[in-house]
């Protein structure tokens, strides 16, 4: 008996021999009457034992049978399917692919037991106040890029550049690029609004793709302008508000979700031998479904703050890079050594001398505008560098032998005289 039951007896064997009566028995064993009078009769007729539960020394039904214990080891000990997986997605692997159904504190405290899981050392850290989730779904989308070994040696080393939802913490679009770069910035935010819409505000490091480290000139400041990376303009244009973070803690939805999918992703795109960035991009679609029916929670208020595109959208024009050139008389430009020529257009018939804007799409495919105007154009050959009119040179007179006697015979009749 444990120190409990021992007690309980001892004040039962007192009250059966009368040195207690039930009123103080109640407030020592902390029962009813009723409660009283049963454990009386219980002890009387069986004595000690009936103070032992009955379920005492038997095995609970509920106990994990030896050969599934020795399955969930196998898998996740050293050399197993899934080692190294952190407890919860082992939890899910093992419910989804393996048909073993465990609870996950169950299954964290037997790893812990046989030494598979390890306590994480605790970190000191700063003391931040937590800022409440946006309210409505696409109020508040999280942007950044992750360069990592996400391919474990498999393929070169990539970056994911990706997207959350602040209100759910659902991952809106995602995609694998060699480095963080504004092709993939582009990629993704044209993702965005084709599939779901235009949130309202992306959040987001201060890094120079997203936003402009110059200093605005006179001229900004008197124009009202303000220096803009590529993908400022893009947001811009697109009315979507541009928020910089200034520490990483400030926008850690995303920062952790990087953290997740180092765990997870990785783990899972080993096992489906996933090699390249193009087996990657197929990789994530699904797994994003996934991961958002696992994780994803509904936002506080059920109102979308998502905008549509309207159905005519030209998107070569807002999802893309742009710089202005100046038309030439032949109503040509220049780009990067290549030529355009602009076609006649009933609307823009006389556009020399004035500025074009020239953009370009992630695909690398060049449009011509001028306003939101899209001009028709057509690759030309240049002319190339001048070349200059070279001169030939004068050959040489053969001397004539009797020019030098004559000369000197005239020199000589004209210092006689």
């Amino acid at each position: 008996m444990n120190k409990e039951q021992q007690r309980r007896a001892g004040v039962l064997a007192r009250l059966s021999s009368g040195s207690l009566g039930k009123q103080d028995a109640e407030k020592l064993l902390g029962v009813s009457r009723r409660q009283v009078n049963r454990l009386l009769r219980g002890y009387e007729s069986e004595g000690l034992a009936s103070v032992v539960h009955g379920n005492t020394g038997r095995t609970p039904a509920n106990k994990m049978r030896a050969d599934t214990l020795s399955t969930i080891m196998s898998l996740a000990d050293e050399g197993g399917k899934y080692h190294d997986f952190n407890t919860c997605h082992l939890h899910d692997l093992l419910t989804e692919y393996e048909g073993i159904s465990i609870g996950r504190s169950t299954l964290d405290r037997m790893l812990r037991q046989k030494g598979v899981v390890k306590p994480a050392r605790q970190k000191r850290v700063q003391r931040r106040s937590r800022r409440d989730r946006a309210s409505k779904e696409g109020m508040l989308l999280q942007i950044d890029g992750s360069p990592h070994d996400w391919l474990c040696d498999r393929g070169p080393r990539i970056t994911l550049i990706g997207a959350i939802d602040d209100a759910t913490g659902r991952i809106i679009a995602a995609v694998f690029r060699p480095t963080e770069d504004l092709v993939g910035y582009l990629l993704l935010t044209r993702s965005i609004a084709t599939l779901r819409g235009l949130p309202e505000s992306f959040y987001h490091d201060r890094h120079t793709i997203l936003r402009s480290p110059k200093e605005a000139t006179i001229e900004d400041e008197l124009a009202g302008r303000e220096p803009m990376s590529q993908l400022q303009r893009v947001m811009h244009e697109l009315g979507i508000v541009s928020i910089a973070a200034c520490s990483p803690q400030a926008k850690g939805r995303i920062e952790r979700l990087w953290k997740t999918l180092q765990d997870r992703l990785i783990r899972e795109m080993t096992l489906a031998d996933v090699s390249s960035i193009e087996d990657a991009n197929a990789f994530l679609p699904e797994f994003i479904v996934r991961f958002n029916r696992r994780f994803g929670r509904e936002p506080q208020d059920p109102e979308s703050a998502w905008v549509e595109l309207e159905v005519d959208t030209d998107l070569d024009y807002y999802f893309a890079t742009s710089e202005t050139r100046v038309v030439r008389q032949d109503h040509t430009i220049s780009w990067y050594g290549k030529a355009y020529q602009i076609l006649p257009d009933e609307e823009c018939m006389l556009i020399a001398g004035k500025r074009v804007d020239v953009r370009v799409t992630p695909e690398g495919c060049t449009s011509l505008y001028i306003g939101r105007h899209r001009l028709a154009h057509k690759e030309v050959e240049t002319s190339g560098p001048a070349q200059k009119a070279v001169r030939p040179r004068k050959q040489p007179k053969t001397p004539d032998p009797g020019a030098l006697a004559r000369r000197r015979a005239w020199l000589f009749q004209s210092n006689a005289a």
